[in-house]
């Protein structure tokens, strides 16, 4: 059975303010933003690097974790600067890597396993 085609096309976060930008704007536009967080050396996070297309319809931003290494961080703070009344504590630390984190308007939610992850970028 042929793999199922993704429909994300990626971009790189290559540092904090990069991210905070990315993070704000999606969310003035209300648009949801998909943030993929990964590694270099990882098997699976080689895996989802790899499989990602360039050329799909939403945007999926990876951070690796070594460009932005308090990426949770900025993507919380960037929530709670647009409404504090938004709950981030998902966003507490990283279970395991890769980790995407979906914010929906600004409403943030963590896909952690990687069936999970590659569930919801249909890898």
């Amino acid at each position: 059975m042929p793999r199922k085609k993704n429909s994300f096309k990626s971009f790189h976060i290559r540092n904090s303010k990069h991210l905070d930008s990315v993070v704000n704007s999606n969310m003035e536009n209300k648009r949801t933003s998909h943030y993929l967080i990964t590694n270099q050396w990882d098997k699976s996070c080689e895996f989802f690097n790899n499989s990602i297309s360039s050329d799909g319809d939403t945007d999926l931003n990876i951070i690796d974790i070594f460009d932005v290494p308090s990426c949770l961080e900025v993507i919380r703070s960037s929530i709670k600067s647009h409404r504090e009344t938004i709950s981030t504590a998902c966003l507490s630390s990283y279970s395991q890597l890769p980790m995407l984190v979906v914010i929906h308007k600004s409403f943030p939610r963590v896909v952690s396993y990687n069936g999970s992850v590659g569930a919801e970028l249909g890898i």
